[in-house]
């Protein structure tokens, strides 16, 4: 072990004389411990014993309680590594160990025993001396560096506590407007083929999400690309969703055939087809009432891409802790739910099939972090699912 280790290499040594550094070998030791062995207990009587990590990791824990049930609990203030000394405090005070000590990873510390020993004029003292000098000048750069680290930990406690407290309120705008549609669905009537009642209903329920959500967005002080209103990455965002748009075009073009093919009472039915538009009883397909709703959904679609991407998926995403899969699945997934469930006016089956679009919508807005490619892509796929490839048309047929 010493000659792997050279004392001249460790910062607290610094500066001293080659005589000075065989002094100090000559009053260490190594230890070596496996994860999870305690090194220094807290609470631990000064024993005037420095540590130096040579090899691993030493993580220092706090005792307190967990603050809802008031159990015991550990708490991990640091980790050090290679050349960091711990043990220092009851060195300088001769109080106990504030902390405990544990390896994190297997450990190997040299143990220097800083017990006064020999007249005043001894080496032993004499190194002792010089080795608390540094300790006092070390324990002064400490205070510095951890206010300095105090009041930086405060700044972002206070970031974090307003970038929660906004992320809370567009969360709980969101469920109070959901609240508000779902006790709201008894007096709205279904009406899977009255484009009379839905062009006029829709566009108020989707325009009422928007106007509350687009104040909180807007005083939440958060940046705008937070929420996916990056003006600088549409030139990749755009050709991205519309690629990945046209290939989950096709995939659906495809399953459709599949179904055409294989169920008996889809036998007959165009691969394309134009929207089944009717007021009462008459086809108003390629007339000014068929135009006017292509022209409605062309200009409510980034609409509604703002509300479930912008103001419900982006704080869900930033707000869930855990590993990337967890967090982006879990965002995608419940603002999809909210999607689809603003639809169940039109009916459930329009409601159901509004939510697989909707998860490819939200890894595209994830992928790109674009507001503008993610209204692009429904902007295309929804169309044609519902103006070209007869989506109605073909929910009827298998109702």
């Amino acid at each position: 072990m010493l000659d792997r280790v050279s004392i001249s290499d460790i910062p607290l040594f610094s500066g001293l004389g080659t005589a000075q550094l065989e002094q100090v070998r000559q009053l260490m030791r190594f230890a070596s411990y496996e994860r999870g062995d305690i090194v220094i207990e807290e609470g631990a009587p000064a024993d005037n014993l420095l540590y130096i990590v040579i090899d691993g990791e030493a993580a220092h824990s706090k005792k307190g309680r967990y603050p809802l049930t008031n159990r015991p609990l550990d708490y991990e203030i640091v980790v050090q590594g290679r050349n960091e000394i711990f043990g220092w405090v009851p060195v300088l005070d001769g109080s106990p160990s504030p902390v405990t000590v544990m390896a994190r990873t297997p450990l190997t510390v040299a143990v220097l025993d800083l017990t006064p020993r020999g007249g005043l004029g001894s080496p032993a003292r004499h190194i002792r001396n010089i080795v608390i000098a540094k300790l006092r000048h070390y324990s002064s750069s400490f205070a510095r560096t951890s206010i300095a680290d105090r009041v930086a930990s405060l700044q972002q406690q206070a970031e974090f506590a307003r970038y929660r407290n906004a992320v809370g309120s567009i969360v709980i705008t969101a469920l109070a407007l959901l609240s508000f549609y779902t006790l709201a669905l008894s007096f709205l009537p279904r009406f899977e083929n009255d484009l009379a009642v839905n062009f006029v209903l829709s566009p108020i329920i989707i325009v009422f999400f928007a106007s509350f959500f687009f104040p909180v967005i807007r005083r939440s002080g958060l940046p705008a690309a937070f929420f996916g209103f990056c003006p600088d990455n549409w030139r990749a965002a755009l050709p991205f969703a519309a690629i990945a748009s046209l290939a989950f075009l096709a995939i659906g073009v495809f399953l459709k055939w599949i179904l055409i093919e294989t169920m008996p009472q889809l036998h007959g039915l165009s691969l394309v087809g134009f929207a089944d538009v009717r007021i009462g009883n008459q086809d108003e397909a390629n007339t000014s009432w068929y135009w006017a709703a292509l022209s409605l959904y062309l200009l409510l679609t980034p609409v509604q891409e703002f509300v479930a991407r912008c103001g419900i998926q982006a704080p869900l995403y930033a707000f869930l802790q855990g590993s990337e899969l967890k967090r982006a699945s879990l965002s995608i997934v419940v603002s999809n739910l909210v999607f689809s469930a603003v639809h169940v006016h039109i009916g459930l089956a329009f409601a159901l099939l509004a939510f697989i679009p909707g998860l490819f919508w939200g890894w595209l807005f994830l992928r790109t972090n674009s507001w503008l490619g993610a209204s692009l892509s429904h902007l295309f796929l929804g169309g044609a699912a519902i103006f070209l490839f007869g989506i109605e048309e073909l929910l009827q047929k298998l109702a």
